[in-house]
């Protein structure tokens, strides 16, 4: 079993002793988190085309073998990372999930906390390889939505449904208005981060926050 602690960009994983005879090396799992973390910063590089596996290997310094050892093929080397990065939001999100007292506050402090993860590096890397190499694959794409997107969905309808029990919001479709408060900011967040749009067209991010949030108040307040 492992323990793994995320400050920034490094990983320190801890292995407790005394795994079964017979099962993988005790520092099987450990090394697998490592090279996870090499291969998600290049493959959020989108400067050129798709790294190839061999590009993948030279990026993380360890051999191809080494990276089919660890996760066989490539698609399923792209899905580990988003997998083995997924539960280091898991603090995040069950903040997330805790309604505030004050419905018109809780909804401007939810929208504040996911732009500002988006922000991060880290999740910003994880978003953009999840779409690059997800969509319309049969491995990636629900890797990325399983472990990167939907955790935060859920997340979001807990909060809205504390909001639904106390009587500050009315009865709705609570995936339907979770989509409805995350899908701008994700698409803020591409537009002005990975596509370019903070040079080409920026956008006030304070601004879009608040108008996002009063919008949804304004919809679904009891």
């Amino acid at each position: 079993m492992y323990t793994v602690l995320y400050t920034k960009h490094i990983f320190v994983a801890k292995v407790a002793m005394g795994r079964p005879q017979g099962t993988r090396d005790k520092d099987y799992d450990a090394r697998r988190l490592s090279l996870a973390a090499a291969l998600r910063g290049r493959l959020a590089d989108r400067s050129g085309p798709p790294p190839s596996y061999a590009e993948l290997a030279k990026a993380a310094g360890v051999s191809l073998a080494t990276l089919r050892h660890y996760f066989g093929s490539r698609d399923e080397a792209v899905a580990s990372v988003l997998r083995l990065h997924g539960p280091l939001g898991e603090p995040h999100l069950v903040l997330l999930a805790k309604p505030l007292a004050d419905f018109a506050g809780s909804i401007g402090a939810a929208v504040d906390q996911i732009s500002e993860g988006l922000a991060e590096p880290l999740v910003a890397e994880l978003h953009a390889v999840g779409l690059a190499e997800g969509l319309a694959h049969a491995t990636i794409g629900p890797a990325y939505l399983t472990d990167i997107l939907e955790p935060t969905i859920v997340a979001l309808e807990a909060r809205l449904a504390g909001h639904v029990q106390a009587g500050h919001m009315r009865a709705a479709d609570l995936r339907a208005a979770a989509l409805m408060l995350i899908s701008p900011l994700v698409l803020a967040r591409l537009h002005q981060g990975w596509l370019g749009g903070s040079v080409t067209r920026p956008l006030s991010e304070p601004a879009h926050r608040a108008a996002l949030a009063e919008a949804f108040i304004r919809a679904y307040a009891s």
